[in-house]
């Protein structure tokens, strides 16, 4: 177990400790209490007539010690490029500890690191940051949010034939010029199926405005005629 952090949209909001101050300081120090070990054992079984100067010692000591520092730094810099992460549109390669079968595409909704390691979470599922195989460019990610809000818009609209002109007519022509309005890089993004749906619903309110004109026209003419005859009847009083 260890200590455990969650950022979320480039905030830390929460700190989770699992062990003690003491406990991390002897989990850090495992290794320094080995090479100690093997330190004493080679001065103590050391050839008493050719022994070791204290200058090698003190050699093979910073040897270790600028080690141990690059780990630490490796390490500081995989958990910050980890948060740079949230909010981002990645690509998760398939492992065996992600049980996945395929490629996954999504936007990162948080980072959470626990004993060093950082874990993103996309759609409430966590995977290991070492599985993220492409990180998509802000242009990209700002695209999906834009197509989903825009799918989200019409996944509200009632079945194609229930719609009214009075009711439906301005959304679903607003919601037809936004996808015409986006460029064919963005266009290449949507799901064919809400392409398909806002054509059908256009189509519709297309057909009811027709049929709406054209009733339209036949009252115009009827009226007209009607308010004719009534002319031709005055005058022959």
């Amino acid at each position: 177990m260890g200590v455990s952090a969650v950022v979320d949209k480039g905030q830390v909001t929460n700190m989770e400790s699992a062990v003690s101050k003491e406990q991390k300081s002897s989990a850090t120090n495992v290794d320094k209490d080995q090479f100690m070990t093997l330190l004493v054992a080679q001065m103590k079984y050391q050839d008493p007539l050719e022994p070791t100067s204290n200058t090698e010692y003190i050699s093979q000591y910073a040897t270790f010690s600028e080690l141990e520092q690059m780990q630490n730094m490796s390490k500081s810099l995989e958990l910050s490029r980890a948060s740079e992460l949230v909010g981002k549109v990645v690509v998760i390669q398939p492992s065996e500890n992600n049980m996945l079968t395929q490629e996954l595409e999504g936007q990162v909704d948080k980072v959470t690191y626990i004993n060093n390691k950082a874990y993103v979470e996309i759609g409430g599922r966590t995977f290991a940051a070492s599985d993220v195989s492409q990180v998509m460019s802000d242009e990209y990610s700002q695209a999906k949010r834009v197509i989903e809000a825009w799918g989200d818009e019409i996944d509200k609209l009632p079945n194609v034939n229930e719609i009214t002109l009075a009711d439906h007519a301005n959304t679903i022509y607003s919601l037809y010029n936004v996808y015409d309005a986006f460029s064919d890089e963005t266009k290449a993004l949507v799901d064919p199926s809400y392409v398909t749906a806002i054509n059908q619903y256009k189509n519709r309110i297309d057909e009811l405005a027709a049929v709406e004109a054209e009733n339209a026209r036949n009252a115009a003419e009827a009226a007209e005629a009607e308010n004719a005859e009534d002319q031709e009847a005055s005058t022959e009083e």
